[in-house]
Formats: C-alpha cells, structure tokens, sequence
C-alpha cells in the first residue's frame, strides 16, 4: 500500500475516533430527566413539553451549562428508575425521609402544592374534613404522597389509577365517591375536558413543596448538580425570572 493512501487511512480512522469520542461526551451531558403528565406544571402537548416546572428546569439546567432531556413515564416507573440510577432526575415531588434514601434534593424547590379532596357536584357526597372520607370510596395515584396525615389514614377503599388524567377521568365518570389530588392540576385537566364547573372542592388536606429530586444512586455528580440546580433556582427567585415564568401560566 502506498505511503500516502496509509496516511489518508489513518487520517480517516482517526477522524472517526474523535466524531465518536465527542458523541459519546455530547451523550454524557445529555441528561435524562423524567417527568409524568401534572399540568400544568409538566405535561406534552402538541409532541412539545411543557409546563411551569420544565421552563423553570430548563432555565436553571441553562444557568448551569448543562442540556436536559425530559422523558415522560408513569410515576411508578419513574421512582424506580430513579432508584436505580437509570435516569438523573424526577420531577417533581414531595421531600420525604424515604425519598431522601435514594434521592438528592435541592434547597430550592420548584412549586407550592395544594391537595385538595373533590367530589362530584350534585352527587351528595360532602366531605369537609378527612373523617368525612370514612367507608367511601377515595382515588389516588400510585406511588403519590399525599401527606402523613392522608397517607395514614384508614377506614377508607383507596382506589389506585396511574396517572392524575385518569384518576380525574373515573371520578367524573362515577367510578369514586372522591378523589384527592393537586388542585390546580384537577382545575387544568378538568378545563381541557370541558368539565371544569363539575367538580367541588370541600376540604384542602394539606399543602407541601415540589422538588426536582436527583439519583443517589448517579454518586458525586448528581449531588453537586442537586447542589447547582438549587442555586440556579434561588438566582431565578431574586432576579424575578422564576416569577416571569410562573406568571406565563
């Protein structure tokens, strides 16, 4: 072989070393973060993910010099891919001492979440406190937190769905007496089905912050970006940015 056709050879193969080379370092910073339909604080629309808590994480994960990519999964799934260091994030729950085993959170959250129990208007069933909730049948979704108070309690025949659309879609259909979830998620989800001024708010059971929670099990990296996202975040909430993006909404 001539001496110049080895050396376009080498060339050649060196260039392809180094395309792999910078994917497989674009891949890295290609971060998966999971998240469940909850308008409107993350949700797809038109094949576009959107919502309050992804613009939010968009902004701070750009603060920080890293691309995000966001993935919808049951919440079930979600958590246990968490778990297993699978994904880099979940977005977005509750701080629990469980979840604290395998997750990091930032000191920063992402939203204030009001649950609420709703009913059916006209349908007789009244509850204005969680004693009212006894021997009734009550929806929710799997895996959630609804607060040590809620979760605790018995005397109730719990009805597990996989997502917050169809929790709402059996309580408007009649397969529940109630069900407990995020008020403004029911509101959203209620809205795009025509069916808002159906639904009755008796009794708010409790209200906590939405976190952005990260891998344990991703090590020393997913704990200093827990560490940088909650910064990014607290930076949005002084300059306003945050607030412009909740405003959108």
């Amino acid at each position: 072989m001539r001496p110049a056709i080895k050396r376009l050879l080498f060339c050649c193969a060196l260039l392809c070393a180094v395309l792999v080379h910078s994917v497989a370092l674009a891949q890295e910073r290609l971060l998966p973060i999971v998240f469940e339909q909850y308008p409107p604080y993350e949700y797809m629309e038109d094949g576009q993910v959107k919502g309050i808590n992804m613009d939010l994480i968009r902004e701070a994960f750009r603060r920080m010099g890293v691309t995000p990519v966001f993935e919808p999964r049951p919440w079930k799934r979600g958590l246990l891919e968490l778990k297993t260091g699978d994904i880099l994030a979940l977005s977005s729950g509750f701080r629990t001492p469980e979840r604290e085993t395998f997750a990091f959170f930032p000191s920063e959250p992402l939203a204030m979440e009001v649950n609420v129990v709703a009913t059916l208007r006209g349908s007789g069933v009244k509850v204005a406190s969680l004693s009212d909730l006894s021997g009734l049948s009550v929806g929710v979704v799997r895996e959630y937190e609804y607060g040590p108070e809620f979760d605790a309690l018995r005397g109730i025949q719990r009805v597990e769905t996989n997502s917050s659309h169809q929790l709402l879609r059996m309580l408007l259909n009649g397969r529940m007496d109630a069900a407990v979830g995020n008020r403004a998620v029911f509101d959203h989800l209620a809205g795009k089905m025509g069916r808002r001024g159906e639904l009755s708010y008796d009794c708010e059971i409790g209200r906590g912050a939405l976190y952005l929670f990260f891998s344990r099990a991703r090590g020393a990296e997913a704990k200093a970006l827990s560490r940088s996202f909650g910064e990014a975040v607290r930076a949005m909430r002084e300059d306003g940015t945050f607030a412009a993006i909740e405003a959108k909404y």
